[in-house]
Formats: C-alpha cells, structure tokens, sequence
C-alpha cells in the first residue's frame, strides 16, 4: 500500500517531492487513514520523516488515527512513531505514546529504546 511504497523510496534515499506529495493526498483523502493497521501509520511517519518531506496535515491526521489505536502498536511501531513524530516537530501524540510505551517497555529491544529516547530528549 501506500505507507510500504513511501517507506520503500525514502528508504532507497529516492524521495521525489511529487511521489510523496501524491501519497499524503491519497492518504488524507475521504479518511484513508483510518483503514492503515499500526506498523501502516507508524511506516508512514518514518518514511515522510527520513525523506524529509513536511507535511504538517498529514501529520496530524496520522496522529489522529493512531491516537485510539495505540494498544494495536507493537514496541517498534510506538519507538518509531514516536521518532518520526520528533524530527517532524508535530508533538500531539506524545503524551500518549509515553504512557503506552511505559506499560509496555519491558518489550523493547536496545533499538527501540534508543529511538524512544532520543524522541522524547
């Protein structure tokens, strides 16, 4: 879908400016969001943020989706939406994660740690 072929351009370091902009509208369009599952959302942020593409709507609205779902993110998924969230500077679902990820903590690895981390510094 959508948040695996962003992931998979800004992963190749090939963030082309239109690629992006024409996902953010298709995933904003008519509450598409609400059809991504967690590893989707969180897939999404990351790959807008390593691409360096800004979408502060786009942003939002992934907060807003994910915000009622959190039980469904697994520790990757929290460390690194909340990563992503970070670079963007888009701070509406930290409070949030933080408390997800406390009661969760004991099923983070060294790498989710570490992204967790450095997003809330």
């Amino acid at each position: 879908g959508r948040a695996n072929t962003a992931w998979a351009f800004a992963t190749a370091g090939l963030a082309s400016p239109r690629l992006f902009a024409a996902i953010a509208d298709a995933a904003l369009a008519s509450s598409r969001l609400e059809d991504f599952n967690a590893q989707g959302l969180a897939n999404l942020a990351w790959a807008f943020t390593k691409a360096d593409v800004r979408s502060a709507r786009l942003f939002e609205a992934i907060a807003q989706a994910a915000l009622p779902r959190l039980a469904d993110f697994n520790a990757q998924d929290l460390a690194n939406t909340a990563l992503a969230f970070a670079k963007a500077k888009v701070v509406t679902p930290f409070e949030a994660i933080a408390a997800t990820a406390l009661s969760r903590i004991a099923d983070f690895n060294a790498q989710d740690h570490a992204n967790t981390a450095w997003a809330f510094a």
